[in-house]
């Protein structure tokens, strides 16, 4: 009796210590989301950019990040956790810890709410409000194999934050269009964004932001633009639909499925688009095709 007495204690004494002083934080919630990681994490990064104090500390590949936010005067650190359920499906989870607070927060929570358990539900259901809206209108479909057609273009490049993307595009949007309207060129196809350096990890892009044009024997000048041939690659080719903005979750998708099929990746993202926002389409009606270079497999 004596001996089961001893057993009961020490497990308790061990939770007990593990509790407070090993389990690395105080306040955890957990979720499922439809996408996959990579997007979630873009997700994230937008809508850090929104909050008033925020900071993403650290992107750990596509399985964890690591986010500051202050929300009245109170820091917390959110680790954001993903496993892929399936093809469509992560689980979410976010262990909330509120620095300098961490021994009180675990003696206090088991007998009485305290702030981080309330700010924590309130954070994790504005994140996941934001992200129902952005799956509701952007949509990704996989069609398998494409050959890329070669395009002759008039480009600009740019290095830019990879949520910032778009607001790259449309800067230098004006300037392409100015360009080729000024000197009568003729256009050759939709606008072309040709990745050419992706840090995931870092969020930051270097791309080319391509007009395809007719060649000529003779091109104008211009200290901000060159001509360059975008394409010509075997790809693994996706429709995305939605806002420019997230675009690269077509990116992740594509990844995912090189992966699964067994294609060996050998370029980065090359993105077509349909649409031009500035014109009144809807945003969950604009189109671009999304292309990932891979290497040619025998059935193939």
């Amino acid at each position: 009796m004596k001996k089961g007495l001893w057993v009961i204690l020490s497990i308790c004494a061990i939770a007990i210590v593990y509790y407070l002083f090993v389990r690395p934080f105080e306040f955890e919630v957990t979720f499922k989301a439809n996408t996959l990681p990579g997007d979630l994490i873009e997700t994230i990064r937008i809508w850090d950019r929104s909050l008033s104090e925020a900071e993403v500390l650290h992107v750990d590949s596509l399985s964890g990040l690591d986010q500051k936010i202050t929300r009245d005067g109170r820091a917390y650190i959110f680790r954001w956790r993903f496993t892929l359920r399936d093809d469509t499906t992560t689980n979410v989870r976010i262990q909330i810890t509120e620095p300098g607070r961490e021994l009180s927060n675990k003696i206090l929570i088991p007998f009485t709410t305290q702030p981080i358990e309330t700010d924590a539900r309130d954070i994790a259901t504005e994140f996941y409000d934001i992200l129902k809206e952005h799956l509701k209108i952007t949509s990704v479909k996989v069609i398998g194999v494409a050959e890329l057609k070669r395009k002759f273009c008039a480009c600009t490049t740019l290095e830019t934050e990879q949520v910032a993307k778009a607001e790259g595009m449309m800067r230098d949007f004006p300037l392409l269009t100015t360009f080729v309207s000024a000197y009568d060129l003729e256009p050759d196809g939709f606008p072309i964004v040709r990745v050419k350096e992706w840090g995931h990890n870092e969020g930051q892009l270097t791309f080319d932001f391509c007009f395809p044009i007719v060649r000529k024997e003779s091109l104008p000048e211009n200290e901000y633009i060159e001509y360059k041939e975008v394409g010509g690659e075997y790809a693994l080719k996706a429709e995305y639909h939605g806002n420019y903005i997230t675009s690269d979750r077509a990116w992740y998708e594509l990844l995912h499925y090189a992966r699964k099929n067994g294609y060996k990746v050998s370029g980065l993202p090359i993105e077509h688009f349909h649409h031009n926002p500035n014109l009144g389409v809807r945003e969950h009606e604009w189109q671009a095709d999304v292309y990932l270079p891979v290497e040619r497999k025998t059935e193939d």
